[in-house]
Formats: C-alpha cells, sequence, structure tokens
C-alpha cells in the first residue's frame, strides 16, 4: 500500500460501481428513501452547535422540537435521538435502569451491546432460553412462563429486557410480559432495534411502548429511511428516571453529534408520519406478492404466520427464506446470489437468509428477488433437501463470576477442546442454533464443548471463536 491509495473510498466506490441489489441496512436503500434535496445538501449540513441549530446533550430549540415530534409519532413520553446507534440506547436503559450490583433478566440470545452494558454497570445478567424449534431449526423467543418463573425465582431483579422483534421478524407476547413484569413492580427493558416501523401502520405488531415497555430503543437506520448509527430511546411513565437517561447519554455519546445524521432521524420521522401508512400498505402488498411467486415458481419457502405459541406476531415485512427445500445452506446461498444474481441480503445462517425490506423498497425492486430466486431454484432443484436437527442444552452454565470480573482478568487463548474447567471471557456459540453456549464469566464443561465441535463439524458456524478454534478464558 501507498499513501495515494484511498482503501475504504475504493472499496465503496467499487461496490457502487457493481450496482448491487440492497436487501440490507441502511433502510433508505442507497438515498432511495431521501428526496433530493436533502442528498444534495448533506456537505452543507455537516455542521456543529452554531447559535439556531440546538445542541443534542442540552437541546432547547430545533432539536428539542424533533425530538418532541418523535415522542409524539412513537407513542411515548419522551425520545432521545441517538447518533451511536441503538448499542448507547441499549447500554443507557440498563445502565438507568440498574444500580451496580443488581441483576436484570435477559435473554440468553440478546444482543452483545446488553452484555456490555452489564460489564460497564456491573450488573449481573438472569438468563432465559429462547424456545427453540429443532425441525425449523430457529430460534424463537422467550415465554410469559418463562419470564414469570425467573421472577420468582429471583424476586430482587431489577426488571426484564426483551430482544423483539428478533432478526427474523419473531416478537414476544409483550403485552402479556409487561403485565407480569409490572405487577412485581419491576421494569420493562425492549430492544426493539428491528420494529422501529411498527408505529406506523396496524398491519403491523403493535409497538413494544403500546403494550406496556417502560423504555424501549428503536433502531432506525434498520428499517427507516436514516443514516447508518442513528437510533431512538424512547421513554413512558415513571419507572425509569428521566435525567438519569440523559446523563448516561451525555456519557456515552459523542459529545460532537453529527447534524447529518441528527437530520436523518428527523426526515425518518417525517416521512414515515406523513407517508408511512400507504408506503407500507404498499411494501407488504409487494411482499405478499413475492412469497407467493418464491412459493410456486421458486419452491423457496417463507416466514409467515406465526406456527409457534412463543411468538406473537410476526414482522410482515421481514423476508426469511428457506434454502433448505434447494440442498443449499443460508451462507451457501448468500453467497450465490451476491456472485452470481448481484442481490446482497443482511444475513444468513444455516437455513435461512435475511432479507431487510423498508419503505424505500419499490415493487420493481422486490421483483428483482422473484427472478433470482427463480434462477436458484431452477439451478439446484434437484438437490437433496438439507436439515440440520438437533437438540440443544436447555441448561445455564454456571456463573463463576460477573462479566465485569471476567471483563478484566488477566486472560489467555486456549484451543477449545481443551477448555474444559476454564471460565469464558467472550460469548461462545455456533449457528445453529444462535444461542450462546457460554457467556461471560461462565464454566465451560465438557457437554457443552462436544456440543460446539459437533455442531461444527456438522457444517455450522461458530462465533467467539478465534482462527484455529481458540477461544478466550480467565487465567487460572
Amino acid at each position: 500500500m501507498v499513501q495515494q491509495q484511498m482503501p475504504l473510498v475504493e472499496g465503496l466506490f467499487q461496490y457502487i460501481e457493481e450496482d448491487i441489489t440492497r436487501y440490507h441496512m441502511p433502510g433508505h436503500k442507497g438515498g432511495q428513501g431521501f428526496c433530493r434535496e436533502f442528498l444534495d445538501s448533506l456537505a452543507q449540513m455537516d455542521v456543529t452547535e452554531v447559535p439556531g441549530l440546538d445542541n443534542l446533550h442540552n437541546p432547547q430549540g430545533v432539536i428539542h422540537n424533533a425530538q418532541k415530534l418523535a415522542s409524539k409519532a412513537f407513542g411515548s413520553h419522551h425520545s432521545w435521538f441517538l447518533v451511536n446507534g441503538s448499542t448507547s440506547g441499549i447500554h443507557a436503559m440498563i445502565l438507568a435502569a440498574c444500580p451496580p450490583g443488581s441483576s436484570l433478566i435477559v435473554p440468553r440470545n440478546c444482543h452483545k451491546s446488553v452484555v456490555n452494558a452489564m460489564v460497564m454497570g456491573d450488573i449481573s445478567p438472569i438468563y432465559i432460553q429462547p424456545e427453540y424449534d429443532k425441525y425449523k431449526e430457529l430460534v424463537t423467543q422467550v415465554t410469559p412462563k418463562a419470564v414469570k418463573e425467573a421472577l420468582e425465582q429471583y424476586p430482587n431483579a431489577q426488571g426484564v429486557l426483551l430482544v423483539s422483534p428478533n432478526y427474523f421478524g419473531m416478537c414476544s407476547n409483550v403485552q402479556e410480559i409487561a403485565e407480569i413484569v409490572h405487577k412485581e413492580d419491576k421494569i420493562l427493558l425492549v430492544d426493539e432495534a428491528h420494529g422501529a416501523h411498527f408505529p406506523f401502520n396496524p398491519r403491523l405488531p403493535s409497538s413494544a411502548g403500546e403494550l406496556g415497555a417502560d423504555i424501549w430503543v428503536h433502531s432506525a437506520h434498520k428499517t427507516l429511511p436514516s443514516f447508518t448509527q442513528t437510533a431512538y430511546l424512547h421513554l413512558k411513565g415513571e419507572r425509569v428516571d428521566k435525567d438519569r437517561v440523559s446523563r448516561i447519554l451525555s456519557i456515552n455519546q459523542t459529545s460532537s453529534p453529527s447534524y447529518i445524521l441528527m437530520a436523518s432521524l428527523d426526515w425518518a420521522r417525517y416521512i414515515m408520519e406523513t407517508k408511512g401508512h400507504d408506503l407500507l400498505d404498499s411494501l407488504m402488498n409487494n411482499l405478499g406478492e413475492v412469497r407467493s411467486l418464491l412459493k410456486t415458481d421458486a419452491g423457496i419457502d417463507s416466514l409467515g404466520k406465526s406456527i409457534w405459541p412463543e411468538v406473537h406476531a410476526i414482522d410482515p415485512t421481514r423476508l426469511v427464506l428457506d434454502f433448505k427445500g434447494l440442498g443449499l445452506t443460508g451462507y451457501q446461498a448468500e453467497k450465490i446470489l451476491r456472485e452470481e444474481e448481484g442481490l446482497q441480503i443482511e444475513m444468513s445462517d444455516y437455513g435461512y437468509g435475511v432479507f431487510i425490506c423498508t419503505v424505500a423498497d419499490t415493487r420493481s425492486y422486490l421483483q428483482k428477488i422473484v427472478q433470482a430466486c427463480q434462477n436458484l431454484g431452477e439451478k439446484y432443484k434437484k438437490n437433496t433437501d438439507i436439515h440440520f436437527p438437533m437438540s440443544i442444552s436447555r441448561e445455564i452454565p454456571q456463573q463463576m463470576m460477573s462479566p465485569r470480573q471476567a471483563f478484566y482478568s488477566k486472560t489467555q487463548k486456549i484451543p477449545l477442546n481443551e477448555s474444559q474447567g476454564r471460565i469464558s471471557v467472550g460469548t461462545i456459540g455456533a449457528y445453529p442454533p444462535g444461542i450462546p453456549r457460554y457467556c461471560p464469566g461462565e464454566l465451560i464443561e465438557k457437554d457443552g464443548i462436544e456440543e460446539l465441535i459437533s455442531i461444527h463439524r456438522r457444517g455450522g458456524t461458530l462465533f467467539g471463536v478465534h482462527e484455529g478454534n481458540y477461544i478466550d478464558v480467565v487465567v487460572e
């Protein structure tokens, strides 16, 4: 490399030149979700806290007004603009709800930002397992029963955190869980990062705030026309101190917030509030046509209505395709779609591919999925159907130290197959099922090692594992 090169800039230009059809975040889809005037003014809008443009950390003017409009649109009592992603919102709501030394009930498959908040706040996680369908090979949701039992077993927990919807668009029964949580006078926190569009059309699942959440986060850039890194944090009621949330956000967000990012949050709210209902209607109608054609013309199934009692609703705008019937893993299908069809999807796992579809996607844009998958079906329809049936352990490993203690311990890398009896520093697991087998501070046992190695040998993918199958453990 030489200084005359710009590796990142050149890489971005190359991606643009390839003219890839984007079924991944951000939700503006290469600018399609913005008006021309907004895009043409981006460089001019990159300013600082000059008179008349307010201050994110002490909003009294235009930012204050924009946040007020967001609060009204999303059904909260107070909303904050986030420029450090949903991660900063998850950190803030956990740290505001849970004092140091306390505990919080969380699903085992929570986002890594939840565990990181535990490290920062010296908070102990109480894990509950989401359900797993070993035939569909999908992690679904936690049940109200599991939440109730956890609260009975751990009455001193500060509250419960849910992830709803998950990456596959599956929603918990948030309303029933909220009633259970509030009956015990606890706090309900919801990571609704993938559901920022929910409040804008009644055909969609109800938003967490409407269903009883005390504090919840929306990742605007995932499903709304907003730039990467943008999100909202919403508060309702008085179970969480509003001023404490603001103080924490002043700590974990940059003191130089981008006005371009904040402007895109204001824009996203405006578009969804004024045009979102009709745009979402069109999107859902178009996706209904896509799902039907994929089934009849390509032999590819998609997730539709819930067949699981623990899944209260499924987001109809989240397109999740099952490629196992073509004898393809999700990883293989993603690679083929990119290299042969010019489509880039959001993510894949052993059997499925996830397409993020938003109000910026037109009918013709979505029809490209049908043509690409028809080509896939014609080429691979004679393949043998593949399945990865497995039973996963429901046992939560023994917590030997808090995530914070594990994080600050002296660590070393050792082979996974030699880690029995050691304490995990990071989060270790496999796809499928996508649920961590070990989380920070937990004791690694023989059964868990064998389970991970078995999944890997059968074609699954490990996470939290370095090259050569080494993992990080606490030094004895």
